[in-house]
């Protein structure tokens, strides 16, 4: 880690903490499949932090968003954009590179998180149980041959599976495929939002999403929510 991203980041801690009234930019939009949610969840975030005093600053990131940000000189950026071109630590990096504290995590973090298959070898090496699974490029179906390859996934994975977009959240390109002609309807589902595929055996039960939350002291608050 840098100095200059040392600095950046306590920065970032000590105005989560501010009481002062802070002037914010957040980032939302973008050119992901999931902009509209993103764009959502960038104008609810600044209502809340209207009403509690901060100045806000909503930009939809496009050719101008660097110029925006110099000119408004925020005391802090919350990044909203959702998918691989907000997640995979690529605009945290221009921030970084910018100089601005940020809310979330250091560019490193999200680049590990944010490619699914990554993101389950890191967590099984700390010890984490994750489901068995295969991650397959698109052009391998046409090199091998579609039907070979996805009878392989299912001897070795056995069904009902999962397959997921290599990156991206939301939910898109998610399907849960019981039979060889859902396998098969999964995956043209899940090319058309990546280039490569995530195949996990399907383990049922209650998906959670727990949030963790650093409020610079070194306590971590944990929520969680159901996914049904």
């Amino acid at each position: 880690m840098t100095e200059s991203t040392e600095s950046v980041e306590s920065t970032a801690a000590s105005t989560a903490t501010s009481t002062e009234p802070l002037r914010i930019a957040i980032l939302a939009g973008g050119l992901s499949h999931e902009r509209d949610v993103s764009l959502r969840s960038g104008h609810r975030v600044a209502s809340v932090l209207k009403h509690l005093g901060h100045t806000v600053l909503v930009l939809d990131v496009d050719a101008r968003t660097i110029a925006s940000l110099r000119a408004f000189g925020p005391d802090v950026v919350w990044p909203l954009v959702h998918g691989s071109h907000g997640e995979d630590g690529g605009l945290q990096n221009v921030l970084i590179a910018l100089g601005l504290p940020y809310v979330g995590t250091h560019s490193d973090g999200c680049q590990r998180a944010s490619f699914k298959p990554t993101a389950k070898a890191t967590v099984r090496r700390r010890g984490v149980a994750t489901p068995d699974s295969v991650t397959l490029p698109k052009a391998y179906f046409s090199q091998l041959g579609a039907q070979e390859a996805l009878g392989l996934v299912s001897s070795h994975l056995g069904l009902p599976v999962v397959v997921k977009p290599n990156q991206g959240g939301s939910g898109l390109g998610v399907s849960l495929a019981h039979d060889a002609d859902e396998l098969r309807n999964a995956m043209v589902a899940c090319f058309a939002y990546d280039e490569r595929a995530l195949i996990e055996q399907y383990v049922p039960g209650t998906e959670s999403a727990i949030s963790v939350v650093d409020v610079g002291e070194g306590r971590r608050r944990f929520h969680q929510s159901k996914c049904i």
